[in-house]
């Protein structure tokens, strides 16, 4: 039996649920704010981190062609979105943010930022080491739960 001020496995994972819920918590706010689905808040996730192609939004959100344009259909609407052509394939759209996306989602997601690094820098750089460790591992078991459920 671990001792009182021993951290079990069985502890990691009750802290990942907290971690999870509280992300669920967060996106959920973040889809309120500007009126869309958690499955765009998804895709709007993808582009702040770059302009996509639909097949791709396609293939990550486990939409139809179809789904995915009526999604952006939203999006653009919205203005959180924009379709452009594909300077590499005249046939081809990519899918860029807009500054309304930053402007309204960016201050949610940049003050959890802001709090996760105020904390950090109270952590010692083994500390640290060990928590991306930690959340890197958990991210694989995901990953590989995942990778298993798409055979």
């Amino acid at each position: 039996m671990p001792s009182p001020d021993e951290t079990t496995p069985q502890d990691l994972v009750a802290a990942c649920r907290r971690l999870y819920a509280s992300i669920d918590r967060l996106d959920t706010k973040a889809a309120n704010t500007v009126g869309v689905s958690r499955n765009d808040l998804r895709c709007l996730n993808m582009l702040a981190e770059a302009p996509v192609k639909p097949s791709k939004i396609a293939a990550e959100l486990g939409l139809t062609t179809g789904s995915v344009t009526t999604l952006l259909d939203r999006l653009e609407r919205a203005d959180l979105a924009r379709r452009e052509r594909d300077p590499d394939d005249r046939r081809g759209v990519i899918v860029h943010p807009t500054p309304y996306l930053f402007e309204t989602l960016g201050p949610i997601y940049s003050g959890v930022a802001r709090e996760i690094e105020r904390i950090a820098a109270e952590y010692s750089a083994d500390e640290r080491k060990a928590a991306v460790k930690h959340l890197n591992d958990a991210s694989s078991a995901y990953e590989a739960v995942t990778s298993v459920d798409d055979r």
